[in-house]
């Protein structure tokens, strides 16, 4: 019999024919799951933001209306400032000491354009139709008058409410320019502390980071004043937020309840609003190659909003061409009760 010293051609040929056909099964697997994962990605930083940014507002209208040891009254009349921007005065800013208070929750509905340009307010690259929250509340930690900040850039306000029972001052709004906070605690001898007065404004801005050089990514954005560090230009909170919607629920026989939902209350409406249903539209930040995004969200319940992305080419499949085609997206929706207003009533 003949030894075998080696291989044939033909062998070899087929032995590499079959070697390469199981790299490139594996090299497809390895791909597949990296996409995968890729989306899987996407998706996780989605919902991160959709259910961070819903955690934000939650909190904020839960604290809407928190005076510290202020309780408005039942027959304190409520106004509807013009400017929730404004640092000009006490009656500016809706605050009266006969009494009158600001409401706590107000809103901008959507509108084409930025529905606060003729107020104070510094919405920059505000996305046209979409609405705007403004909140009203103080913080919940205090500082004395000794250690309140004098000047600031912005303003620093702060609140002070009298306990003295011969006071004829309820409560002073100013800053320590303007004032020397006279108030006192229950003792009629003690100093009152003071809150940083804070006015919260949420928006959708086109861009996180704006200007020469930025994105064009979709942003949940807080402006207002109020705080010891309070930003001068409006704060990218959560990126990839495309889209809001609010509908108040108004408490129309007084037992601090919501009786009935609208995305537009009255100006004599804003008082009774005891919560607030939020649905925001969170979207990927990148686009998913195949995916082309034709779906339509309905945002609210009530008083629904409809969102439709914008035009794509549906036989191009491999970028997203600067359109919105090609974005995955989850629409996330949460009832808040405005805990102080409603609880003041709930207690009458």
């Amino acid at each position: 019999m003949k030894h075998q010293v080696g291989v044939s051609l033909v062998e070899l040929m087929i032995s590499l024919t079959i070697g390469l056909v199981l790299l490139l099964g594996i090299t497809a697997i390895i791909v597949q799951q990296s996409g995968t994962r890729d989306e899987l990605d996407k998706s996780s930083r989605q919902i991160e933001n959709g259910r961070y940014a819903m955690q934000l507002l939650n909190d904020s209208i839960e604290h809407a209306g928190f005076y510290g040891d202020y309780s408005p009254a039942s027959g304190t009349t409520y106004t509807t400032p013009a400017d929730p921007c404004s640092t000009a005065s006490m009656n500016a800013m809706g605050w009266f000491t006969n009494p009158q208070v600001p409401v706590p929750i107000f809103g901008y509905v959507a509108a084409g354009a930025d529905p606060t340009t003729a107020t104070t307010c510094n919405l920059t690259n505000y996305k046209a139709n979409t609405p705007i929250l403004v909140i009203r509340r103080t913080s919940t930690s205090t500082v004395t008058p000794t250690t309140a900040i004098t000047g600031g850039a912005p303003v620093v306000l702060y609140f002070q409410v009298s306990n003295c029972s011969t006071s004829t001052v309820p409560f002073l709004l100013a800053t320590k320019n303007t004032s020397s906070f006279p108030l006192l605690q229950r003792d009629c001898l003690t100093s009152a502390d003071l809150r940083y007065y804070i006015v919260d404004v949420y928006y959708i801005s086109t861009c996180a980071t704006c200007g020469a050089g930025g994105d064009t990514i979709p942003t949940l954005k807080r402006a207002g004043i109020g705080g010891a560090s309070a930003p001068s230009a409006p704060v990218p909170m959560v990126e990839g937020i495309e889209d809001i919607h609010f509908e108040y629920g108004l408490d129309t026989n007084g037992d601090g309840y919501p009786d009935s939902y609208t995305t537009t209350p009255g100006s004599a409406d804003w008082q009774n609003v005891m919560a607030v249903r939020v649905s925001l539209l969170a979207r990927n930040n990148e686009c998913s190659t195949g995916y082309d995004g034709t779906k339509i969200f309905t945002l609210g319940e009530e008083n629904p909003k409809v969102y439709a992305p914008a035009a794509y080419n549906p036989t191009d499949h491999t970028a997203c061409n600067g359109s919105n085609r090609g974005y995955k997206r989850h629409v996330f929706t949460k009832l808040v009760r405005a805990i102080n207003p409603s609880g003041r009533r709930a207690q009458e």
